[in-house]
């Protein structure tokens, strides 16, 4: 009797222990979807997955054989104001990009990057790559469509697309943060 007792408890005991490791995996798989929803299929299922922090580091959820990397929203915030609170995918100097742009260092402007964020994006400001509010007088946020980027300032200052507007058309080809390091062209896809 006390060896099926003693059965019982280890069993019930594994038990308790596997759905306790299961319950913790859910929560990347589930950053991992995410992260995933934002390039299209081609790229999503060879791309590694990460989660970046707000200095720029990156911790990898999963490896990727394609050169792109998708980056899982950050947790716990407000998912309105910035592109690291939206699902994103990026090809290499893309994600050389991002890491410099959240770390305030200014990206290598020989490398040109790009990006998909398929379930679109916002930023509190099209002028101010700095900014983590709205500006005074400013009440809306901008929005933006699924929508692909290229990460590069001098690409984006001789595209001939709009620049420097406070509140861009979103739904055509325009520049944000024009005029500094961290111009980039967004490109709608809807």
């Amino acid at each position: 009797m006390c060896k099926l007792l003693d059965a019982t408890v280890a069993f019930a005991l594994l038990a308790v222990c596997t759905s306790a490791s299961l319950a913790q995996d859910h929560p990347r798989d589930s950053e991992i979807s995410q992260a995933l929803s934002a390039a299209p299929p081609s790229i999503a299922s060879g791309a590694a997955v990460a989660v970046m922090d707000g200095k720029g580091n990156t911790t990898q959820l999963r490896p990727g054989s394609n050169g792109w990397t998708c980056l899982a929203p950050q947790a716990g915030q407000a998912q309105h104001d910035t592109i690291e609170h939206h699902p994103s995918c990026f090809d290499k100097y893309g994600l050389e990009w991002i890491e410099a742009y959240i770390a305030h260092r200014k990206p290598d402007a020989e490398h040109v990057g790009y990006s998909y964020m398929l379930q679109g994006g916002s930023a509190w400001s099209n002028t101010d790559p700095t900014a983590k509010e709205l500006a005074p007088g400013e009440k809306e946020y901008i929005h933006m469509p699924p929508h692909i980027m290229i990460l590069n300032a001098r690409v984006a200052e001789s595209s001939g697309f709009p620049s420097g507007q406070a509140s861009p058309d979103t739904h055509k080809p325009f520049v944000m943060f024009g005029g500094t390091a961290y111009a980039l062209v967004i490109i709608p896809l809807s």
